[in-house]
């Protein structure tokens, strides 16, 4: 069994408190990139980066606050340092993150898949859900806790049923998602190709973090509970959550790019189709159906001639 030392308690809060002050800096260029990139998306969408912006924010400072407070008010008093209120109230910050970015990749599944399997999207839905007020439960549960090995004693069972569900949360969306990208792949245009390619990648990507972050908070939690280096993995999955919800929406400007790229490559086959006499009909029949949505009132892939609404 490994003992609490300052590395692994204190220590791991510092690293934690710093990765994530930097993720927030990352945070930060992409909502202001959102912002320059996407004028002309609807005031809600604009709205919920902002909000998820300014959760980060008090996140970032409740997190940076602890640190202050285990390695300069106690300083030298270690034995003093036994309670964690702003950490529990980083906890309930996180829950309403993760609430928010899980529901709107599950939005995004429920918009693609066909029925029923849009029902999967509608249970990560609610499970997201429960799993918000989890959270916020143990933030409240934290912030008055007497110890942190109080704390840990009492709710270790709900903390491992939050990590755990969190990240079969994340696998599923992005099973879910490779699913159907993967049965639209099959197209005759290199564009719809490249689209579908990067699609896939950055699918595996965002749920790949989120994922593996929750199931080494998981662990370390699990095998060496007396130290606090889970709490320190766990401070920054949060802003993994956030920043891959801004990277799915900054994301649309290089689609875009590869979308029009193959609007001009259909253009100039039907073009040659015509002036040979050929038949242009056949475009029709290998057109791909991607309704990649990122945001509640339709951002799909619709302004390519490569869009069939096949639902």
């Amino acid at each position: 069994m490994v003992a609490a030392t300052l590395g692994n308690t204190l220590g791991a809060m510092q690293i934690g408190a710093t990765l994530a002050m930097f993720l927030f800096g990352i945070l930060t260029l992409q909502v202001e990139t959102y912002f320059q990139l996407f004028r002309d998306d609807h005031r809600g969408l604009k709205l919920l980066v902002a909000l998820v912006w300014a959760l980060e924010l008090a996140h970032t400072i409740c997190s940076a606050a602890e640190s202050y407070r285990g390695t300069i008010t106690f300083y030298g008093n270690i034995a003093g340092y036994q309670r964690h209120p702003l950490m529990g109230v980083a906890t309930v910050l996180g829950s309403l993150i993760t609430l928010i970015v899980q529901c709107f990749f599950a939005l995004r599944v429920w918009k693609a898949l066909p029925n029923p399997f849009r029902y999967i999207a509608a249970a990560c839905g609610v499970a997201a859900f429960l799993r918000s007020i989890a959270g916020i439960f143990l933030g409240t549960r934290f912030m008055v806790a007497k110890s942190l090995t109080e704390y840990r004693l009492q709710w270790g069972w709900l903390i491992r049923t939050l990590l755990g569900s969190g990240a079969a949360i994340d696998v599923i969306i992005a099973v879910s998602m490779l699913y159907f990208l993967l049965s639209k792949r099959k197209s005759g245009f290199a564009a719809t190709t490249r689209l579908v390619d990067r699609l896939l990648a950055y699918t595996v990507r965002t749920g790949l973090f989120t994922s593996v972050t929750a199931i080494l908070v998981l662990v370390t939690f699990v095998a060496i509970p007396q130290a606090y280096i889970w709490g320190g993995i766990y401070v920054i999955l949060a802003k993994l959550y956030s920043n891959s919800l801004l990277s799915a929406l900054n994301e649309r400007r290089r689609l875009r790019i590869i979308v029009s790229e193959g609007s001009s490559d259909m253009d100039s086959r039907a073009a040659r189709k015509i002036t040979t006499g050929g038949r242009t009909g056949a475009l029709s029949n290998t057109a791909i159906s991607i309704e990649m949505k990122t945001s509640v009132t339709g951002d799909d892939i619709k302004d390519s001639p490569m869009y069939t609404h096949s639902r």
